[in-house]
């Protein structure tokens, strides 16, 4: 009888234990995620398993300028060119190797020109981007990581110039989107030496060809067109030093674009394999990248940017920015929430 009553009472006492563990883990931290430093020198390129950030962040480029068909800098007069981007974030650690990211935008802008009088402003969606990231070696004390991706993008922004009420050259909205979807590929790896990081990249970007509102076939009196913007190549290198709870980095990026393709619809798999190639709408771009990194605390960071255009292309095809971006310097700024 006496070893029927200890059994019965152990068992109640594992199973009361085993109650309140459960009841209080809902508001403990959570034991199954990856270690996370308090530092971004110290951070690897994916989020650790578990952690989940959400980030709200936006980017201002107020442009008077371009280049011209040689890359010269060319300064506009009586005109202005605002354009901002607005971001929201989410990144997710699905596995110790693998992140998840989606993020989705909306840009507000605005043309001006005082002497004719101009004042074009537009707000509205931008287009969405997800992938995902696998690291493929890391290494802690020091840091090593490498990892290669995948991104693609939606078009989902505006893509009417306008009612063509007027003729088409009448332009009463702003296009914020190319028109089509893009697939990159890439690479990236980070080293750590004590306070110091260096981080560099390649990625191979494939934009696919579409029918679109903003081109316009007038031999044959068509309203819409097929395009296909240049894919292009993208390096970049960043270094970084940590003092204190701040990571001042500072490095460049170089864009490699191919020609803009514009024409008709063809038949068979391949309908936009008979476009044509404009000439001149190739080129290379160059921005200097400068930033700092606030950790204020291990779920908290503040990040400032500034991208400084250094080499560009003529504007063919503005106000796509994603084709040939305007000349002025982007300030950025985001807040990084994890748990």
């Amino acid at each position: 009888m006496n070893l029927k009553m200890f059994a019965a009472s152990t068992l109640l006492s594992l199973g009361l234990a085993w109650s309140n563990a459960s009841q209080a883990a809902g508001f403990q931290a959570k034991t199954m995620r990856d270690t996370l430093s308090a530092r971004e020198v110290e951070r690897g390129l994916v989020l650790g398993k578990g952690w989940v950030e959400f980030a709200l962040g936006a980017d201002v480029k107020l442009a008077d300028g371009s280049w011209d068909a040689d890359g010269n800098p060319v300064d506009w007069e009586n005109t202005t060119w605002l354009y901002t981007t607005e971001r929201i974030a989410l990144r997710y650690g699905i596995a110790r190797r693998g992140e998840m990211y989606w993020m989705m935008r909306a840009h507000h802008t605005q043309l001006t020109n005082d002497e004719l009088g101009t004042d074009i402003s537009y707000t509205g969606i931008g287009d969405p981007h997800f992938g995902y990231k696998w690291e493929a070696f890391r290494s802690l004390a020091p840091v090593r990581s490498w990892i290669v991706f995948i991104d693609y993008k939606a078009p989902m922004g505006n893509e009417a110039p306008g009612n063509y009420i007027g003729g088409p050259t009448t332009w009463s909205s702003v296009i914020t989107t190319t028109g089509t979807p893009d697939i990159t590929v890439g690479t990236r790896a980070k080293g750590q030496y004590g306070p110091l990081a260096l981080e560099a990249g390649v990625a191979r970007k494939v934009r696919m060809s579409g029918i679109t509102q903003y081109a316009i076939e007038t031999t044959y009196s068509q309203f819409q067109g097929r395009v296909k913007p240049g894919n292009e190549i993208i390096v970049d290198a960043i270094l970084m030093v940590q003092a204190g709870p701040v990571a001042i980095s500072g490095g460049a990026v170089m864009t490699q674009r191919d020609a803009f393709k514009v024409g008709n619809t063809t038949t068979g798999f391949f309908p936009g394999s008979e476009l044509e190639a404009i000439e001149g709408t190739d080129g290379v771009a160059v921005d200097g990248n400068f930033g700092a990194t606030f950790n204020v605390t291990r779920g908290f960071d503040v990040v400032a940017g500034m991208s400084v255009p250094l080499q560009g292309e003529d504007l063919d095809f503005f106000p796509l920015e994603d084709v040939h971006p305007t000349r002025g310097t982007t300030y950025s700024g985001t807040l990084e929430f994890r748990y």
